[in-house]
């Protein structure tokens, strides 16, 4: 039995190592795919919509650890989501790299950032009971990836000088000593 969206999915990421997004066609996808139109528009709504569950496709390891541990506070408390997402990296690097260079990678930010919310509000119960905390936690994770993409975008930019560990092990100094704190200790290096 085959997998539609599974290989829709592949033939999407095989078109988008050549090209951009908006230079792929539903034609050419369909045809790299093996399908018709009318088997793509019954899986998807358009190209944007196999890009978002390609993406999400590569997070599937992350969620189903994240979604395991019995509480979010563990995973953060130690760097056990940073190993997590390394891990991940690791595995899809070809992929993640893919959409840095593209400048997809807000595809790659928003399905991060819906996965935890939805997370979140699942282990909070159905409704949360002040929705301003739940407000304050959107702020605080639309900033933190916002920041964690833009260093990884920064770093693949400027190709990749230092190694994926080091990398993502500053991200994770920077995100638990905080911005301006880890600023202060540089800004102190260089005044000495």
């Amino acid at each position: 039995m085959r997998n539609t969206k599974q290989e829709f999915i592949t033939a999407f990421w095989k078109l988008y190592e050549r090209k951009p997004i908006e230079k792929i066609s539903i034609s050419q996808l369909c045809q790299t795919a093996g399908y018709n139109r009318a088997t793509f528009y019954n899986h998807f709504e358009n190209i944007y919509d196999l890009l978002s569950r390609a993406v999400n496709h590569l997070l599937s390891p992350v969620k189903s650890k994240v979604l395991s541990a019995q509480h979010l506070y563990a995973l953060l408390e130690r760097n056990l989501i940073g190993n997590i997402l390394f891990a991940c990296f690791q595995q899809q690097d070809k992929y993640i790299e893919l959409l840095f260079k593209r400048r997809d990678y807000y595809v790659l930010g928003e399905q991060i950032k819906k996965e935890f919310l939805s997370h979140i509000f699942q282990k909070a119960g159905s409704g949360p009971e002040n929705p301003e905390n739940f407000e304050r936690i959107e702020i605080l994770l639309e900033y933190q990836i916002a920041a964690v993409l833009g260093v990884i975008n920064y770093w693949y930019q400027t190709g990749e000088t230092i190694s994926k560990q080091d990398i993502l092990q500053r991200i994770y100094d920077i995100s638990a000593k905080g911005v301006l704190n880890s600023l202060k200790d540089e800004l102190s290096k260089i005044s000495e």
